[in-house]
């Protein structure tokens, strides 16, 4: 998350990619460790996934006093109420989680073209990736009923992206792109362009424009903790 967060930070050229603090503390809840080395099997091994953001922070705490805190977590379908406690701020994506707020056909199928558009058989793999694509829509986001995909696709590319989004922002698109990718894969017999742990590879084929408000308001609140944690950074 942290890697998407960092990307979309530049693909927005928002201020925080300037000052960007690299040696902060990252604590990953539950599932979402970025690798699967040996310090990340030890530290599954070491109990750290299920302990809530506050258990950590204030046992951090009481190391280290003064300490500022910032909890970025996903709403996993929930209406979730963001809050702070003492110096440690939660708040929480008011969709499924990061990637729904840039994981799109459009993202996904430009990414896949770009991938195989230098081999000899292009063409025959752009309709293999539409195909793998629509089918997983129809399957996921409208759940088998044609009709209202057929609405959607006849729709112009703002009006679809808006009918996306409703019927998309509950779902977790982390999984439904590495699915996508999963079934191009086998259709096509090559290996997965992308897992879940790369999507922030995407970012290149996001519409800047595209990217919610709420995007720039979490990325307010991580520069705002570098501020805090270095009075050189700036907020502005």
């Amino acid at each position: 998350d942290l890697e998407i967060l960092r990307a979309l930070a530049h693909r927005m050229n928002h201020h925080v990619a300037d000052v960007w603090d690299g040696l902060a503390n990252v604590f990953y809840v539950r599932d979402n460790y970025p690798a699967q080395d040996l310090d990340a099997k030890l530290a599954r091994a070491e109990g750290g996934f299920g302990v809530t953001p506050e258990n950590h922070y204030f046992s951090l705490r009481r190391i280290v006093p003064g300490l500022v805190g910032l909890a970025i977590l996903d709403s996993d379908r929930g209406e979730r109420e963001d809050y702070e406690k003492e110096d440690l701020r939660v708040t929480y994506w008011e969709r499924y989680e990061i990637e729904n707020y840039f994981v799109t056909p459009e993202v996904l199928r430009s990414h896949a073209r770009e991938a195989y558009s230098d081999l000899p058989l292009f063409g025959q793999y752009d309709e293999d990736i539409n195909e793998t694509l629509e089918g997983l829509i129809l399957e996921r986001v409208f759940k088998g009923n044609e009709r209202d995909f057929a609405t959607w696709k006849g729709l112009d590319a703002n009006a679809a992206r808006l009918l996306w989004g409703a019927n998309a922002e509950r779902l977790k698109l982390s999984d439904f792109a590495e699915e996508f990718y999963r079934r191009l894969a086998d259709r096509l017999g090559f290996q997965m362009l992308l897992r879940k742990g790369e999507l922030h590879r995407l970012m290149n084929f996001v519409d800047p424009s595209t990217i919610p408000a709420e995007v720039g308001q979490k990325l307010n609140a991580l520069a705002e903790l570098f501020a805090n944690a270095n009075p050189g950074f700036s907020t502005e």
